[in-house]
């Protein structure tokens, strides 16, 4: 019995039960007998029928709920059977007795037929997405698992819309919803008839090669499906109808199994597989990447440093260290880079190579973010408060972060818990800061220095952003990044880019600080080229709090 499917079993006993109603019913109506005595209570034998008629009903509404496909054909042909028998006398002898049979049997099919109908219905939505019309995970599941089965060579592709995110903030989730569509109908037109293509969330999308015979075949399938786009979304407004075209890009990864009998995975092994290699075009030039067992690694690496992460914030593993930061001509103290640092309770230390590459993947690096802004602030407060020239103490902020809606909110109460002035604030960020959101980060920043706080564009140099761009930028100090430096003492081309860099942050009324500078050499080319401040070790490795306010001591007595 074990062996026997459970919805098999329900339409065997069900079937069973309603020919046992039928054969009571029509044994019932054969026999002289009108009444039967149930100890001291009597009951007709037409309401027998009744009651027998009710059960064939039931048992067939178990079959539909059952298996509607198979259920509802076995229920309609019972229930037909009943019917045919109903009218039989009606037919042979002109009496009307079975007329109520024939009516409730009548009733029970139309019923079925309606059950049958919705639940139908019910199926198809469960298994299909709502915006873009294609099927979704759970039909995944159920089709990949049958062509598994096949043992049959296939290739799956997972692709995301990469501009999605973008679409939806510049012109709304309704433009979102049509891109979508417009991209399931790419799709659906560019793919043969044996492939298929599901929903699987938002704008990620599986779709399955089943025609393909090599990794080649598949790698320059993949590459045709996801050639970048441009689509024309049609906004409304109090002019009318205007059309904005996008240009829709995508990012693809790519699984291929040539015999499924040796891979021992299920359906959803496979799709994240192919997610996977899928997040490695993030790290790569190009948009399709094939996945490889290097890449599982890397992913349970990720998880592992997502652990760590998680369990230092509890447990506070983290803690901070400061690198001093120097006028370039007088060596007089300007402030502190903070920087963070992990170390576990066994006394070993984590570098942070290894555990903010991990956060910048997640939203852990806000929670980071977050923990270095507050601590930073509680532990200097005190330390500005005896100094009398006072300092800058300069925190590092991640593009998710800075790019957040209410993160200058956020900034505003932590320096009102801390009672960190704000002027003494300098909040750190990237080029790449712009990349997603930039006029929410533009609007934070505005809203930071309007509080008080100083703004530092970090890497300054070897981002993407335009001069243009880097002009209407309200930050108050360029950092020219450590590659830039390491070879000024031999490189001309170098010294002639940061004389440049210099240069240019002195037209947008900013100072300059260079940092990874390690030798007099390089301090003295950068006092030539008027390089407002230094930080390197040169002058000051990253120190402990206890060192840092030590420094400042000196410095502010």
């Amino acid at each position: 019995m074990k062996h026997i499917p459970r919805r098999s079993l329900v339409l065997t006993i069900c079937t069973v039960l309603n020919l046992l109603c039928a054969f009571l019913i029509n044994y019932i109506g054969h026999s002289k007998i009108q009444v039967l005595h149930l100890g001291s209570y009597v009951i007709s034998t037409i309401s027998m029928q009744g009651i027998f008629s009710a059960l064939q009903t039931l048992t067939c509404i178990l079959m539909v709920f059952a298996s509607y496909k198979v259920g509802i054909v076995i229920a309609v042909v019972l229930s037909s059977q009943s019917l045919i028998s109903s009218l039989m006398p009606i037919v042979r002898f002109h009496s009307l007795s079975s007329l109520p049979g024939v009516v409730s049997t009548g009733i029970s099919v139309v019923s079925l037929l309606i059950i049958y109908s919705f639940y139908k219905q019910a199926s198809l939505n469960s298994i299909t997405d709502y915006i873009t019309g294609l099927r979704n995970r759970r039909s995944y599941a159920r089709e990949m698992t049958e062509r598994l089965n096949n043992n049959s060579p296939l290739a799956l592709v997972c692709v995301e819309i990469e501009s999605f995110k973008q679409i939806n903030n510049d012109f709304g989730m309704q433009a979102g919803d049509f891109i979508l569509q417009q991209v399931a109908h790419k799709f659906t037109e560019q793919l043969g008839k044996s492939d298929m293509v599901f929903t699987i969330t938002g704008p990620t999308f599986a779709i399955v090669f089943d025609d393909v015979k090599s990794m080649d075949e598949a790698l320059e399938k993949a590459k045709e499906l996801i050639k970048p786009q441009p689509m024309t979304i049609i906004l409304s407004n109090n002019s009318g109808e205007t059309g904005k075209t996008c240009m829709v890009t995508f990012a693809a990864g790519l699984t291929f199994i040539e015999n499924p009998t040796f891979i021992h995975k299920n359906a959803s092994a496979i799709l994240k597989d192919a997610e996977t290699a899928m997040l490695a075009t993030r790290n790569s030039d190009t948009k399709v990447c094939v996945f490889d067992e290097t890449m599982e690694n890397a992913e349970a690496k990720q998880k592992e440093a997502e652990f760590l992460i998680r369990e230092s914030l509890e447990n506070d593993y983290f803690y901070l260290v400061y690198q001093p930061q120097f006028t370039t001509g007088k060596k007089e103290l300007r402030g502190f880079e903070t920087l963070i640092r992990c170390k576990k309770p066994d006394g070993s230390i984590v570098s942070p190579g290894y555990f903010i590459p991990a956060a910048e993947k997640t939203n852990l690096i806000i929670k980071i973010d977050d923990y270095v802004l507050r601590r930073a602030m509680t532990e200097f407060k005190p330390i500005l408060a005896s100094m009398k020239k006072g300092c800058i103490l300069s925190v590092n902020v991640s593009a998710k972060n800075i790019g957040s809606e209410h993160f200058a909110e956020k900034v505003k109460k932590m320096l009102e818990e801390t009672q960190f002035p704000p002027k003494s604030l300098e909040i750190e960020i990237t080029e790449y800061s712009f990349a997603d959101s930039m006029e929410i980060t533009i609007a934070n920043i505005q809203a930071l220095r309007a509080l008080g706080v100083q703004i530092a564009l970090d890497d300054f140099g070897t981002g993407y952003t335009s001069i243009a761009q880097l002009m209407k930028l309200p930050v108050n100090l360029l950092k020219i990044d450590k590659s830039l430096i390491d070879d000024i003492e031999t490189n001309q081309t170098m010294r002639d880019m940061v004389d440049s860099v210099i240069y240019m942050g002195h037209i947008m009324n900013c100072e300059v600080i260079s940092e990874g500078v390690e030798n007099e050499n390089q301090l003295a080319m950068l006092k030539e080229h008027n390089c407002d401040f230094i930080q390197g070790f040169v002058w000051g490795k990253p120190q402990s709090f206890t060192d840092a306010k030590r420094l400042c001591q000196q410095e502010g007595a």
